[in-house]
């Protein structure tokens, strides 16, 4: 088990690390150097607002599921078309909920309520359909398919921006196309289910909707949470500030640095759920699984911190034509909250495949009333950089919740000297990216390439990154089965 979550979580980021940041930088940043920081502060105010209703499209659907299907195999042919029928159901719910909530809250433009809708409805599906995927055991299939929805919104908005006579693009556009590049991913992963699974066609079961959605029910506070204090900072920015939503824009601009570096953490996460699952009572194979995921993320985490710390504002006016300089300081504090989340991941996933879910939506709770307090004390006085610090304090107290659960209610045994390994680490590689940027006089590129370089380097001969520990997963591959 833990060779085969080596071997896909170095395929998922290898995927992952080369598709999403060009859809995040050369796609989504094109938009707003297009659309203007306002307007673009607009749309993230909307996406925001109608995120803050997905508990409803997907009330822990993807989380439930993935920890279900390992379990129950034997009956997913049935299960498969009662879910679908479920989705279409929380589907229809969600957008009427969404326009009225809409329409209360003053947001009216419906057309781009509509398309931010659709695309997390489809979004929500195309997760939902991998979690069976990878359920059902293909690990390196589902992580394959991980970025084929930005592989799709490349292609079809980088022609659109980047290919003459065009090379220009609206909001509503930009929301359009990326719904059909969902509903073309959504399409091909149902025709890879129907291959993979003797789907049972039935006719809509009222008994195990209600069964599913009663079994969802602890998901749908913990995503209800989690949702609010990650999305809640958007729309209070609009809401509290009377600036034509530039603090959203200058928030958005940070927060999509925050959210590419945050898709580590989330793959560790979706990838070690279903393995979790179907370990749950097998304490070694849990302390093995949980081990090297704070392993490997520490060290990525922490180097990206390094990346953003040392070299982020350069980056940052290459990537934006209207770079502000609170985009600097709104993105520090975003990134080490992205660490935190990033740690947070690991035992997140394993208290959810542990049933422990409502242990977890307490230390959610906390979040959430942490985060709109700090929000209110200092978004009116720091704006957009107050709720990067806010969301920091937030995330903080939620690791610590979650790392204190993980303690008490499962008792998983952490590697001491993984953890002096890694506090090695980071003392080490930031001395390196401090010393590479103070002394070599050359191209900020350049002394970035070379502190990563290093910083591998250390990694390996910190023995953190160790090829004799993958040996021994092969060694032990039956046993740990």
């Amino acid at each position: 088990m833990k060779k085969e979550f080596l071997i896909n979580i170095i395929l998922l980021l290898v995927i992952n690390l080369l598709i999403k940041p060009i859809y995040i930088f050369l796609i989504e940043a094109k938009v707003q150097n297009v659309v203007g920081i306002e307007v673009y502060g607009a749309y993230f105010s909307y996406l925001n607002f109608v995120f803050l209703f997905q508990f409803i499209n997907d009330p822990g659907l993807q989380n439930w599921n993935a920890q279900y299907v390992p379990k129950n195999k034997e009956t997913i042919g049935y299960h498969f078309t009662q879910l679908l029928y479920t989705k279409s159901v929380l589907a229809v719910l969600f957008i009427g909920i969404v326009l009225l909530m809409a329409y209360i809250m003053g947001y009216t433009d419906t057309t781009l309520l509509y398309l931010l809708a659709a695309n997390l409805i489809l979004s929500s599906l195309f997760m939902l359909f991998r979690t069976t995927i990878s359920g059902m055991g293909y690990y390196r299939l589902d992580s394959w398919l991980s970025a084929l929805d930005k592989i799709l919104m490349i292609t079809i908005l980088g022609y659109v921006l980047y290919v003459p006579p065009l090379k220009s693009i609206d909001i509503h556009q930009f929301a359009a196309l990326q719904c059909v590049a969902y509903l073309i991913a959504v399409i091909f992963t149902f025709f890879i289910i129907l291959v993979k699974i003797k789907v049972k066609v039935s006719f809509f079961s009222l008994l195990y909707f209600l069964k599913i959605t009663r079994q969802c029910l602890p998901y749908i506070l913990t995503l209800l949470f989690m949702t609010a204090y990650n999305k809640l900072d958007g729309v209070m920015l609009s809401k509290m500030l009377t600036d034509n939503h530039f603090q959203a824009g200058v928030y958005a601009s940070a927060y999509r640095i925050y959210d590419a570096a945050n898709m580590t953490g989330y793959l560790f996460a979706a990838l070690l759920l279903p393995m979790y699952a179907s370990n749950v009572f097998n304490k070694k194979v849990l302390e093995d699984l949980m081990n090297i995921g704070i392993k490997y993320i520490s060290l990525m985490s922490f180097m990206i911190v390094c990346i953003v710390f040392y070299y982020g504002e350069p980056l940052l006016q290459v990537i934006y034509n209207d770079y502000h300089v609170d985009f600097f300081t709104t993105l520090k504090w975003l990134i080490l909250s992205y660490m935190m989340v990033a740690i947070a991941y690991i035992y997140g996933s394993l208290l959810v495949a542990s049933g422990k879910i409502n242990r977890l939506n307490v230390v959610f709770g906390i979040g959430l009333i942490i985060n709109i307090i700090l929000n209110l004390i200092f978004i009116p006085r720091y704006h957009a950089s107050g709720a990067a610090f806010a969301t920091f304090i937030t995330q903080i107290s939620v690791l610590g919740g979650q790392y204190y659960l993980t303690k008490r209610e499962i008792n998983i045994k952490s590697d001491k000297k993984i953890y002096i390994q890694l506090i090695q680490f980071i003392f080490l590689s930031n001395f390196i990216f401090y010393v590479v940027k103070s002394v070599i006089n050359i191209d900020w590129i350049f002394n970035l390439a070379l502190s990563i370089l290093i910083c591998l380097l250390l990694s390996f001969i910190l023995k953190i990154v160790d090829f004799k520990d993958g040996m021994a997963l092969v060694e032990n591959r039956k046993a740990s089965k």
